[in-house]
């Protein structure tokens, strides 16, 4: 009896039941596209832009499933003077970037894995890198209660004032 409850356990992890970590097809399911969606009320800050106020990195960053993505960073997570220096785990700088970067605010993804929580997506548009679509690390936006968990019941979406201003 102890076999067969092993057997069938073991049998239910290895066909994805569970959703364990690891790449797009071992048991980790795409992010989801939720810019639209009224539960996240996004939609009306898709399609702005922004400039700079500060230094930022181009990085790839491997995350939790093994898949590599490219965010911009602040400068405590590139710059080992900065004095809060705490460079992400698994980063390759592929290019530091002046104030005054624009960027423009694209649409909202809802992770399907073991996180479970969003991230926003951007286009740097002074760049002539290839790929220039990149996360945000939540630092650049205002705090609300979907990227910022119990530090806001705000439902709006805007950025950190001392992080970003309106482009022209």
């Amino acid at each position: 009896m102890k076999k067969v409850v092993v057997t069938l356990g073991i049998i239910s992890f290895l066909s994805g039941c569970g959703q364990a970590p690891g790449p797009v097809g071992y048991g980790q399911r795409p992010d989801t596209d939720v810019t639209s969606s009224p539960q996240f009320n996004f939609k009306s800050f898709a399609g702005s832009v922004w400039k700079t106020k500060v230094k930022v990195a181009l990085a790839d960053l491997k995350q939790y499933t093994g898949k590599h993505d490219l965010n911009l960073l602040v400068l405590k997570d590139f710059d080992p003077t900065h004095p809060e220096y705490n460079p992400p785990h698994d980063m390759q700088i592929i290019a530091v970037l002046p104030v005054g970067t624009r960027l423009r605010i694209e649409r909202l993804m809802k992770d399907n894995g073991e996180w479970g929580g969003v991230r926003v997506v951007a286009v740097l548009e002074d760049t002539t890198y290839s790929q220039n679509t990149v996360y945000l690390n939540k630092i650049f936006l205002a705090k609300n209660r979907f990227i910022w968990i119990g530090w806001s019941e705000s439902k709006d979406w805007g950025v950190d004032p001392d992080m970003l201003e309106k482009a022209e």
